[in-house]
Order: C-alpha cells, then structure tokens, then sequence
C-alpha cells in the first residue's frame, strides 16, 4: 500500500537519480487541437533527415547514425563512425540523394578525427545499414581554428545540387574571405564536383568555387521549401542577435561586419539582410528549419506554407509566413532544448530535443543521453492524449519517488493517479511523488488516468520497485574546492565511491563527466568516460574566448543494484586583461570576431590564444586612413597571442590620405528593343549616381522611364586612385558587364548570367583622373550592378563617390544635340552611329562624316520623310571626327564624335 503522496510543483529538484529517467522527455504546450507522442529516447541528436520511405534516420554526435522506422527505434545503429567528438565537434549533418531510391546514396557531414576539419561523405545504403567500405569522400573543409561553430547542415535544391552550411569554425574574419570554406553555404554536384554556374565560379579557384554565399557565423538548420526551391537557413548569433535567412547566389550575410538587422550599419558589398531576427531578450541560438508543405497537409490551412523554426536555450517552435517577413508568432513551447524539425508526407511533423544528461538544465546542454524524439500530430479534439507514460522506476528505502506523466488536450485536464489498479486519493496532479519509500510498496503498478470534458486517456504501466540497497556515496578528491585553472593547463581528477552493501566500488562502477560552461551554454569537455577512479584532461587554449567561462566536473557511481549517485565541483579560471587601440583613436578593430571601435579592454582567461585584427585601411569622412605597423614593429594586421597574466596593450598605427572631391559618376539609361541590348534610342534619363551599388531585384531603375527587362546603363566619367598602385576592379553584374579604365577594357562579361563577379587589373598613379566607362545589360529576371576596387594597400569595397567624377556635359551617350536639333549617339560610338533629326521643318539634305583634316569619308542622302540615319562605321579607325549635315536653305553644321 502507499504509505503518503505529496503533490508538488514541476520545479521541485528531489533527487535527479530518485527520479523517472524521463526527467528530459518534457513534451512541449501545443496549439489547441494539437497533440504529441514520444518516439524515440536516450539519443545524443545532432539533426535527422527523411527517407523516401518514410524511415527517419537521426544522428548522434557520438558518431551513429539511428533509424525510427514506424516510428519505432531501431536498436542497431545505421552507422557508426568514427568522429572527433570534442565540443561541439561530432557528426552533424545528413542529406539523402534526390535518386536515393535507385542508387542508396548517404551524405554526412562530421569532424574528421585527429585531422582538425570536418568533411562531407557519401555512404551506401543497403536496407538499414550502411554498405562497409561505401564510404566516398566528397569534401574536406578547411581546418578549423577552433571546436566551436561546426554547422553542417546539408540539403539538396530543387536544382539537384548539395548545399552544405559551414560554421566559422571560431574565426570570423574566414566568413568574409574568399579563400576560406568556413563561415559558408557551398553548393556542389552530388558526386562532389563544383557547377560552373556558382556565383563565383569564374571569380575563386579550386574548391572555393563551391561558395555559394557567405558571412555566417554557424548557420545551424537549413530547409528547403517544396515548389518555391526557396531556401531558408537558421543563423546562431553571437552577442546580440538571432537570424533567420533566405539564402541566395552570390549574397553576403554579413558576419562579423553586421550582426541581426543593418541599423544604419556599413553593410558588405552584395549584402543580404535578414527575414526574420530577435534579440537575445527572447532567445539565443536559433536552430531548426521546415516549410509546411506536405504531401497531404494534416494542420489546419492557416499553417499551409508557413516556415518554422525553434530556440534552442528558450524552448520554443514559432511559426513565419514567407510572404510577410519580419513577423513570427509562436506555436510550441516548454521543450526541452529544440534541435531539428521535419515534416513528413503525411502533415504530421517530428521534432528533436537535445536535454542534457542532468535532465535538461542550463548546465547540461552537452553531450547527452536524454535527446528525444517527438510527432505532432492534429486531432481536432480536446480530447486528453498521454504524450509520455511514467517510466519504471527503482529506489531505496527511505528516499522519495517521482512519477510523472505528460499529456496534451483542452484545458483544464484532470489527473488520477492509480496504485495497482486503485486510485489514489489526493494524487490529482500530472506528478506523484512518494515519500519515505518502504518495501512493502515495492512491485507496485503505477499509472494515470488523464480526462476533460471531451474525454479520457489512460497512461501505461509503471512498475515501482523500492530495495534496502543505499546508494553509493561517491567523492571527488582532486582537484580540490577553489582549484584555479590556465588555458594550456593539464586537470587532473581522481575520486571514490563508499557503498553501504559493497565497500569500496571498483572503477568500474565510477563514470565521470567534464562541461565545459560558458554563460547560460554547456559545450562538452571530457564526454562520458567510464572504468577509470582517476585521469587527466587538457584544457585546450582554443575555442570559446569569453571570460565567464568554468570547468563542471561530475562523478557517478552505480552499485550493483543499478543505484546510482553524481557529485559535482566546479573549477574557474584565472583571468587577466589585454588592450587593443589605434593611432588615432576611434577606428575598428576585431577582437576574435566581434567589430569594435577602439580603444578597447578586454577580459581573458590566462593561457586562451587570442586573435586581435585592425583593417589594413578604413575610410573616415574626408580621409582613408592606411594601417603601417604595430607600435613594436609586427607588419601583419592580424596579432594572435596566448593571453599572459600581465595585461598587455597592442597599438596599431595608421597614415592618413586625403580623399577626393568627387561627386559621383554619371549614368545614362536607357529602353532598350527586345530583340537587341544595344544603343538604339536615346537614353530614357540621366543622373548622377553617387556609387554603383545596386541591386534592382525584379524591378528597375525607373518604373515610369524603363521597363523591368531589357534595359541598358551607361556610367561615364573619371576615377581617382588613391594611391600609386595596381587596382583591382571588381565588377558584380547580372546580366552583362563592360568595363573600360584609361580606355583599355578590362572587364568584358556581355552576355545573360546570373550575379557574377569578374575582375580586371591595373596599374594607376595617385591623384589622377583616367577615364572610366562601365556597361551594363538587363536582359530578364534579376538585375544587379555593384563596382569595388581593391589594391595591395586597399581593402575591396565600393569605389566611394570622393573618387568618382562625373564627364563633360558636352560629351555624353545621348550625343551632343545641335542647335539644327540633330542628335548623334552614341557618343563615344565604337560600330553603328546614328543620326536623329528631330526638327523635319528643318529639310536636312545631307549628312557628311569629315575626318580632322576636313576630308569626307562617308556621305549619305536623306530620302523624304527619313528620321533617323545609320552610319556603319565599324571600318573606320579609333580617333575624333565629325558629322557634317547640309539643309535645302544652305545652312551648314558640324557635330563632333568619337570612334573607339
């Protein structure tokens, strides 16, 4: 019989070992309607991809990959590799083949070990196991600079490629470089090759011309939605912001130079922002991703489409319509530490929660064996649904016993705990807790029944089972409390564990567990390690740089009669202090990742190796600043250092340059035939633009001047180094690009492309203005034009309007417009030169093309009526000449142009 029952609250922490081992399998609060089931336990999930068949395959970042077919778990791993599960390294990715059903083709994503870089693999599948020996290497990353920011999310487009996430592997400044994998999305043929339709195919070499995008900083989930082929990625920020983003070619996202939303901030050339961000008011990782976009849709209508995704510290599912950006509501709550989220063909959709071995606390968001995974379903009643059963459950005499249940359904639901089939008065709530266990209830059943008005659901069986066993009492001996620890430093730890019934336990019976805690996060340090009574653990000097950083050490002990016990103790570090300033003051720098404005302190843990970084030039109001050396000497921007016990101040020393006084450049636009992108018309307008950094998307320039497709810019007039050196210019372009600098054309893409970036070289000298033409064609779809310079002393960015200088008025594309009111363009002509004459009262007779020395080359007569004259001058040499007309009255006058 049941000697007393006490209903307590949810947050009440008797024991976590007295305790159901479902502590972690906390369902989630639902919409109404909406209800859940527990599938799968006891998992160390990373993420999980759907198979054709419906079987879902998870991964564990231990390194297996784990079936649920039927929603049941299988027990034998799919695969098992061998991974370095250090931090947040491990196996993180999977993706099957869009023809998975012909050829059984596999494709993970894990930290290769001992080799410091994670790769991307393509496996065999033979029923439900993986071919031995199947394994084909698709792509080795580029090593890691630290273990945190792994990403390795993987999916395949509607194009049939593979698109892959790569985390900056704790190096932000490789977000932004070009001849880094990390800080990525990449796009590559599924058996590993590169497309050449890559945004910057024709621009990297090698293996980085599968960078699709870049600028991310751990780019958690991706998804891609059925029909659209949109891609939606979730983005884990640093300091401040959480982001979800609609990947696109050739796009930057921004990290490290912006963070959440732009602000007024100095964005990246082709910068995308994005769709959705929040604040870490309301969470601080954002990870899941799926469209709900089933075969046959299971959730009312209003859920058709809709994108969702989850936060991982606040336990949340919200929901986003694609077609209103920016707004997103929440759907589920109460789960403990969402990971991955997928909807299956059927409309219903499964979700995976992390947990952590202590139950799921903040301080156990680690390597874990508590993961779950769950389906939601929609019933349409508020009928009870039980979402997890009381588990079995053994103490010792004396202790306390908790049994909970879970369940979903219209509010208020009512709880009747039962013992062996009787109910139990007072037990009225959704936990039980039994006091001072005694024998005599040991083989007890224990279930619930769970009503409400529409209804009643009644959990399985839970067997109760109470020993004269104590549980062990085990002790951590070193370190000793108030241990202080370096980075680079060995910890050593040993301990014992006493048992009433066995005496001393063998260290076989000990496990230990080391968390690395960073604020609120838990990353894995030493991963469950049993058999040992004492070992030895290297605190790495790379990795996570913050100051508010500790050591959890963990011991457990189990006896023979599976009782078992932790004890705890925490290490913190020894800390100091390092300063990064410039002369003059107030200029950027990067501290690891972060952008900064200095002087800056900063706060270490002694022995972590540090990187600090200053831009090699910074542009400030009327001057460009140029970096030439740190103060004792060190030429490289970058610094990186092990942070010593004395504080340390780096100073790095810039020279200033004046800046031009330019206004811009100018640009004509025109209309162009659709059977032909060409100067055929005169322009529709002209302007002074300050850069050329556009991006039109679908529309155009002028939506009352110019259509959206088949449109034409011509920008003209003069650039102004800076510096003697040679420039590289950087043209982005979809459609076509010409570009011409002190008339020699070193850029020539004139043909329909998606955004593309080409570059030319060449050599310039300061304070001169050479003559710069840029051409550019819309033929359909997107439009795009951004123009950058970079040299050996200049970091890439825009050309600024200060060195921009708009042409002579009276030598335009229009052409130069007589007082007769003829027209000629275009001007500068390179093949066919036409001749508008626009006053017919006029009577133009003839037109005359003279060279400099007054000889006639060309001659042609106007027939009556006759508008507009074509001259083929496609023979003739480059240099000036002039058109000469004659009217029926005798009037004469000439019009200047020039062949190139």
């Amino acid at each position: 019989m049941m000697n007393s029952t006490i209903h307590l609250p949810r947050l009440l922490l008797v024991c976590c070992l007295l305790c159901s081992t479902l502590n972690s399998s906390k369902a989630g609060n639902l919409p109404p309607g909406f209800a859940e089931v527990l599938v799968a336990q006891e998992l160390d999930p990373t993420t999980m991809a759907l198979a054709p068949d419906g079987r879902i395959f998870i991964t564990e970042k231990i390194g297996r990959i784990r079936i649920v077919e039927n929603d049941q778990l299988l027990p034998d791993p799919f695969l098992v590799l061998e991974v370095d599960n250090y931090n947040e390294r491990g196996l993180s990715g999977i993706a099957f083949d869009p023809e998975f059903e012909l050829n059984g083709y596999i494709y993970v994503y894990y930290t290769v070990k001992g080799e410091n870089h994670n790769r991307v693999s393509r496996f065999t599948a033979n029923g439900n196991y993986a071919v031995p020996g199947s394994e084909t290497i698709l792509l080795n990353i580029d090593p890691l600079s630290g273990t945190i920011h792994n990403a390795g999310s993987m999916v395949f487009g509607i194009d049939g490629k593979l698109y892959v996430s790569v985390g900056d592997g704790a190096d932000g400044q490789a977000a932004q470089r070009m001849t880094s994998l990390r800080g990525k999305i990449l796009r590559i043929n599924s058996d590993g090759s590169i497309p050449d339709d890559n945004p910057f195919y024709n621009e990297a070499t090698g293996v980085y011309r599968a960078i699709y995008a870049l600028g991310f900083r751990n780019s958690f989930s991706m998804t891609v939605q059925p029909g659209t082929g949109r891609i939606y990625a979730t983005e884990v920020g640093a300091s401040n912001w959480e982001e979800v983003n609609d990947i696109q070619a050739g796009k930057n996202y921004g990290w490290p130079i912006i963070e959440g939303p732009i602000n007024g901030q100095t964005p990246p050339d082709n910068y995308k922002e994005p769709v959705f961000y929040y604040n870490h008011a309301d969470g601080c990782a954002a990870v899941g991703a799926a469209f709900y976009n089933p075969d046959v849709a299971m959730f009312p209508s209003l859920y058709a489409g809709k994108f969702f995704f989850a936060d991982y510290c606040e336990g949340y599912i919200k929901i986003m319509n694609p077609a209103t950006p920016g707004v997103a509501a929440v759907f589920a709550t109460n789960i403990n530490r969402p990971l991955n989220l997928l909807v299956a063909p059927d409309g219903t959709m499964y979700y995976l929660a992390r947990a952590g071995i202590g139950g799921g606390s903040e301080e156990d968001n680690t390597a874990t064996e508590n993961g779950t995974l769950w389906r939601i379903f929609y019933t349409g009643s508020g009928a009870p649904f039980v979402s997890v059963n009381p588990q079995p459950l053994m103490v010792s005499v004396g202790e306390d016993a908790r049994f909970f249940i879970q369940a979903s359904g219209e509010q208020p639901l009512q709880y009747q705990w039962q013992q062996n089939g009787v109910d139990i008065d007072g037990a009225t709530s959704d936990e039980i807790i039994f006091q001072n266990a005694m024998l005599i209830d040991s083989g007890s059943l224990i279930r619930c029944i769970v009503s409400n008005a529409s209804g009643a659901d009644t959990s399985l069986t839970a067997v109760y089972r109470v020993t004269s066993d104590q549980r062990p009492e085990p002790e951590i001996i070193t370190p000793t409390e108030g241990t202080l620890y370096r980075a680079g430093d060995t910890l050593f730890f040993s301990g014992h564990a006493p048992d009433a019934e066995e005496g001393e336990l063998a260290p076989t019976a000990l496990r230990w567990k080391i968390d690395f805690h960073h604020d609120e996060h838990t990353h894995p340090g030493l991963v469950p390690t049993a058999g040992i009574s004492e070992g030895e653990f290297f605190i790495p000097q790379t990795g996570e740089t913050a100051d508010d950083v500790w050591y959890k050490i963990h011991l457990s002990a189990t006896d023979a009669a599976g009782l078992s016990k932790t004890v705890t103790r925490e290490i913190f570090p020894l800390k100091t202090q390092f300063t990064v300033q410039t002369i003059p003051s107030g200029l950027p720098v990067f501290v690891e990742s972060n952008y900064v404005i200095s002087p800056v302190s900063t706060t270490s843990v002694v022995g972590i190796i540090r990187r600090v970084e200053v831009l090699a030039s910074v542009i400030a109001g009327d001057s460009i600043r140029l970096f030439t050396a740190w103060t004792d000497g060190e030429p490289s921007t970058v610094r990186t250092f092990a942070a010593s016990e004395d504080s340390v101040t780096f100073t790095a020393q810039y020279v200033t340059y004046p800046l031009g006084n330019g206004t811009g450049i100018r640009g004509y636009y025109y209309d162009c035939p659709i059977e032909d992108i060409n100067y055929y018309e005169p322009y529709a307008f002209t302007r002074i633009d300050t850069t050329i950094d556009f991006d039109w998307a679908e529309g155009s320039p002028s939506a009352n001047q110019l259509g959206n497709d088949f449109w034409l810019v011509r920008w003209e007039g003069f650039i102004q180094p800076v510096f003697d050196d040679i420039y590289n210019f950087h043209v982005v372009g979809d459609d076509g690009i010409r570009l011409w600098v002190d008339e020699q054309l070193i850029v020539d893409a004139w043909v329909p492309q998606p955004p593309t970036e080409w570059s030319g070289t060449i050599d310039l000298k300061a304070d001169t203005q050479y003559p710069i033409r840029l051409e550019f064609f819309e033929e359909g779809g997107g439009a795009l034009c951004q123009l950058s310079w970079s040299s050996n002393r200049l970091a890439k960015h825009i050309i600024p309007m200060s060195q921009l200088f708009p042409d002579n008025a009276t030598s335009t594309n229009e052409g130069h417009v007589d007082e007769a009111g003829i027209i000629i363009y275009p001007n500068p002509v390179q093949d066919l030169l036409i001749v508008d004459m626009r006053d017919p009262s006029l009577e133009i007779k003839e037109i005359q093309v003279l060279s400099t020395l007054g000889q006639v080359l060309l001659q042609k007569t106007r027939e009556p009526g006759q508008d507009k004259l074509l001259l083929d001058l496609r023979d003739y040499s480059n240099g000036m000449y002039w058109i000469k007309y004659t009217t029926n009255y005798g009037k004469n006058g000439v019009i200047p142009f020039v062949k190139f």
